[in-house]
């Protein structure tokens, strides 16, 4: 696991600046490599995991010097792909994946990211031709982003902090991302803040040749199965999948552990990686779980009853008592607004856990491929609210459900039931986009003081879904958005910020291959999550393998209304809005409604204290 940057008509300053910025990502060595003439340059900062040696080191260039490689990411089935090459005359120096990749694309070029089962962004440089081939996962684990330069040339890195050292990107404020920050909590793919600044999208290549840049997929989760099987007949065949993506993210030559919060998600991965190291004979697996004073977000007795039951070396890592301290080098570690503030808890667990282990597996994604959100009940209730009357529903129903009162504390029924009736009466996208996103259009309209009508970012990817099902095109939304931008984004920058591998089984894409194949009824006959669950109830004690689920979230409410308070006050000032472009009014009054108890704005104030302390940061 790395950090990587590089440039195309480039200098070693620059290259410097670069790795300097990414040394967090990587503080077992850093590498550079520069043509020279100057026509490109890669950098490296390395975390050594799978081959501690110097011959793992990168930029890494092939055989025969034509190739240059410089890569984040590891590589799960690389032993089987190293021996496929082998048996074709290859001879390796290393015993790394980096090798084994770099081997492949000398050999297959892109076409070789099929057979690849990991996590990766990488660079590969090609002399002969004066190519670059960028290149990131299938699911979007690791970041990758670009910059088009003066002379169409262009520069890539890990972050985005990364390409705000380069001299010549553009770092001008996009005013549509802004928009879009509201909509989501964060800047969905391919905007970032910046109007220089792209992210390449999950499984997407971009290539560079003389100044020439196309960028294509290869490859895209397709939620529109049809297979019906019995519920046993679809627990078998997912069994073995959920197993050998569990086992498969084990290899590594460093101290690997799990997080473990309670759930069934983790549970599910620390019981079968307790399993295996039965089987192996290995040390028990360590798990980790936050504890948190607040019972309301306290999962420590589920977890601990999980540890007992499988054995594990378990650890309770209590939360920290001021994690808003954190807010400044949060921000850092994004390089732009990103409002969801779990990546605080995030930020403090990696912290903590990085004493204990290098590598550590997380249940991240299983929400998103076995329909484990509120919503997707949501969505497929809808089509049976749509038989009551129209007049009903919108005369009646929907005017009344907005008195609907909420709570701030953690307990979110009312305000799913109040934003269910106004939004299940919208076309299945609408509705959707209406669940997910946070400012809606008006009000984005009115913060920005636009009178053109804002993107929906969200309700645009649902009408691209391949399927007409609404729990089908649901999940393949979520997988291209929420996961990749939202979930996947601040794992990376909250772990890596510690020097931390985090590893997500349940986002195997040959696992979402078997499960998209499956009908919808069959992934939700018994509920959310009921295939997951049904395979839990094979590892687990019966009351943990059903109980209810609760998320991983900071006590935001509770926070904005006391320790906070201060801060909102100071930082959300009318002055400070209006140098960020907003109108202070309708903050004005969202403020009022959340102190007065009548609306939960606490995540869409934190989005507001996250923009705000950006741009201070931002200099602008």
């Amino acid at each position: 696991m790395c950090g990587i940057a590089g440039s195309t008509k480039t200098n070693d300053m620059a290259l410097k600046a670069m790795q300097q910025s990414l040394a967090h990502r990587g503080p077992d060595g850093a590498g550079q490599w520069l043509e020279p003439d100057n026509t490109a340059g890669l950098t490296h900062t390395r975390l050594k995991v799978i081959d501690l040696s110097e011959a793992a080191a990168q930029p890494m260039a092939s055989a025969d010097g034509r190739y240059v490689l410089t890569y984040n990411g590891e590589i799960y089935n690389f032993k089987e792909l190293r021996q496929g090459l082998e048996a074709s005359g290859v001879r390796f120096r290393s015993q790394s994946d980096t090798e084994v990749l770099l081997e492949l694309l000398v050999r297959e070029g892109h076409d070789a990211l099929q057979k690849l089962v990991g996590m990766f962004a990488f660079a590969l440089w090609d002399k002969q031709t004066r190519t670059l081939l960028l290149a990131r996962d299938r699911l979007g684990i690791k970041p990758l982003v670009y910059a088009p330069l003066p002379g169409n040339n262009i520069a890539f890195a890990s972050e985005i902090t990364a390409l705000c050292t380069h001299p010549d990107v553009d770092r001008a404020i996009d005013t549509d991302a802004v928009s879009e920050y509201l909509a989501c909590l964060y800047v969905p793919a391919p905007r970032t803040i910046y109007r220089g600044i792209r992210k390449l999208p999950p499984g997407h290549i971009l290539r560079w040749q003389n100044g020439d840049t196309t960028i294509e997929p290869y490859w895209q989760a397709q939620f529109d199965g049809a297979t019906m099987l019995s519920v046993d007949e679809a627990t078998e065949e997912l069994m073995p999948a959920v197993r050998q993506a569990v086992t498969d993210r084990l290899v590594s030559d460093v101290p690997l552990g799990c997080f473990l919060s309670g759930g069934i998600d983790s549970s599910i991965i620390a019981a079968i990686m307790a399993d295996e190291a039965k089987r192996t004979g290995a040390p028990p697996v360590k798990t980790f779980t936050m504890t948190f004073d607040e019972a309301a977000y306290d999962e420590r007795n589920n977890a601990k009853r999980v540890a007992g039951h499988i054995g594990s070396e378990h650890t309770e890592l209590p939360a920290s008592p001021s994690l808003v301290d954190l807010l400044d080098d949060y921000v850092t570690a994004f390089g732009e607004p990103f409002g969801n503030p779990t990546a605080l808890l995030v930020h403090d667990l990696s912290r903590k856990a990085r004493e204990h282990v290098t590598v550590a597996l997380v249940g991240d994604g299983g929400d998103e491929v076995f329909a484990g959100y509120p919503r997707y009940q949501g969505g497929l209730l809808a089509h049976r609210y749509r038989k009551i009357p129209q007049w009903l529903r919108k005369g009646v129903i929907a005017p009344m459900a907005s008195w609907i009162p909420e709570s701030s504390s953690g307990r979110h029924g009312f305000r799913r039931a109040r934003e269910f009736l106004t939004g299940a009466n919208l076309p299945d996208a609408a509705m959707y986009a209406s669940w997910v996103e946070y400012f809606n259009p008006s009000e984005r309209q009115q913060l920005l003081n636009s009178k053109a009508p804002p993107s929906r970012p969200i309700e645009m990817l649902y009408r691209k879904a391949p399927s007409l099902d609404v729990l089908d095109a649901m999940q393949q939304t979520d997988l291209q958005s929420f996961l990749p931008g939202n979930l996947l984004a601040y794992g990376d920058a909250m772990s890596m910020r510690h020097s931390l591998e985090l590893r997500l089984p349940l986002i195997d894409h040959r696992l979402i291959e078997t499960v998209s194949k499956l009908s919808p009824e069959l992934r939700v006959q018994g509920g959310l999550k009921f295939l997951l669950k049904k395979i839990a109830a094979r590892l687990l004690p019966p009351d943990i393998a059903s109980a209810p689920k609760r998320g991983f979230n900071p006590p935001m409410g509770v926070w904005l209304k006391s320790s906070l308070k201060d801060m909102v006050t100071e930082r959300l000032r009318p002055s400070n809005l209006s140098a960020l472009g907003l109108d202070p009014a309708p903050v004005s009054r969202l403020l009022d409604e959340f102190q007065q108890g009548r609306r939960d704005h606490s995540l869409k104030i934190w989005a507001l204290l996250v923009l705000e302390t950006w741009h201070t940061q931002s200099g602008r």
